[in-house]
């Protein structure tokens, strides 16, 4: 009995490694593939559409894209404890392409950096977010769903535009 109980321990603990391990090891991999296909849909568009949205109420081009780089800001802060601003609002509606292009490599390079440099005890941090009780790793697989979320409106105006929409780029 003693030593099926040590093997059940063992094995829990080796799942809980592995977890970690796929992390530390698999997820910036997987987060560079979502900066790269985000970029390729924000260069798509040709700037004269970058303030188009379908109706009147939903977000234009480059909102889509300064609303990931905000999302960025707030959720990272829940993680850090520090708010990284990546720009003022009172200038959203002023940026080009190629600034808010770079507003969106820099604020993902941001993530990037945190993937690489949190520590396990950080990442599993229970944290209650919307009355949702997570860790601290569990707003990094938010920060990917939020921005492929919104990437997914901003290749529907695309297609609208009639523009080609850049291929798929998955796990």
């Amino acid at each position: 009995m003693i030593v099926r109980c040590i093997v059940l321990l063992l094995l829990m603990a080796g799942t809980d490694l592995h977890a970690q391990e796929y992390f530390s090891r698999a997820y910036a991999d997987v987060w560079q593939r979502n900066m790269a296909y985000s970029k390729a849909v924000a260069e798509a568009m040709p700037e004269e559409y970058y303030d188009y949205g379908p109706t009147g109420e939903a977000m234009s081009f480059r909102g889509q894209f300064l609303h990931i780089v905000d999302n960025i800001s707030y959720l990272t802060a829940l993680i850090t404890g520090t708010r990284k601003d990546f720009y003022r609002k009172e200038d959203m509606g002023n940026f080009t392409k190629l600034e808010v292009i770079d507003l969106l490599d820099a604020a993902n390079r941001y993530v990037l950096d945190l993937i690489h440099t949190s520590s396990h005890s950080l990442l599993n941090e229970d944290i209650l977010f919307r009355d949702v009780r997570m860790t601290k790793e569990n707003l990094f697989y938010l920060l990917r769903d939020h921005q492929a979320h919104h990437r997914a409106q901003c290749l529907v105006y695309l297609r609208i535009k009639g523009i080609p929409a850049p291929g798929y780029v998955g796990w």
